[in-house]
């Protein structure tokens, strides 16, 4: 599936593209097969999208599979129309997104993980990447929780230990 970076950014500015969201409760309860078979009609389909799998914690982590001609989120519409303005038709791509403010500094993290063709050849082992990439970001997430958790605890023992500074009376 080719497009022109005009032609792309026509769909973004008239947001004619598709999104559906999923939610999971929590890490346990992720099902990836619903979000495989709406990307695979949306492709099938030649249509550009965003599917959305909302992870329910207290600090929601939001994986997302989307067609692009580049690697930004399908939402950022005005740097992606400053970038492919004119752009002679390309392949469109399928990108793997995380967002959750321990996954990277800028809470962001996106990956291609084919192109459309690519996927529509082969959907098995492209979906099978993108299981990969999303459980390795879900484990960095957790690591980085775990890790915040023990410097808090290591702080809050050292700031109990600390002696009090006593005052004198004159």
């Amino acid at each position: 599936m080719d497009m022109t970076g005009n032609d792309f950014i026509e769909i973004l500015t008239n947001e004619t593209y598709t999104t559906k969201t999923f939610e999971a409760a929590d890490q346990a309860t992720i099902n990836l097969d619903e979000l495989f078979s709406d990307v695979t009609k949306a492709m099938a389909a030649g249509k550009i999208f965003s599917d959305t799998l909302v992870i329910n914690e207290e600090e929601p982590i939001i994986l997302r599979i989307e067609t692009n001609l580049i690697n930004l989120p399908i939402r950022y519409t005005n740097a992606i129309r400053k970038i492919v303005v004119n752009d002679e038709a390309k392949e469109i791509s399928l990108y793997m997104v995380v967002e959750h403010p321990l996954v990277t500094k800028s809470h962001l993290f996106i990956k291609k993980a084919a192109s459309v063709q690519s996927f529509l050849d082969d959907p098995t082992s492209v979906a099978e990447k993108i299981t990969i990439f999303f459980n390795e970001q879900i484990e960095q997430i957790n690591a980085n929780k775990e890790a915040a958790k023990q410097a808090e605890q290591l702080e809050a023992e050292q700031a109990e230990n600390e002696p009090v500074a006593e005052t004198k009376n004159q």
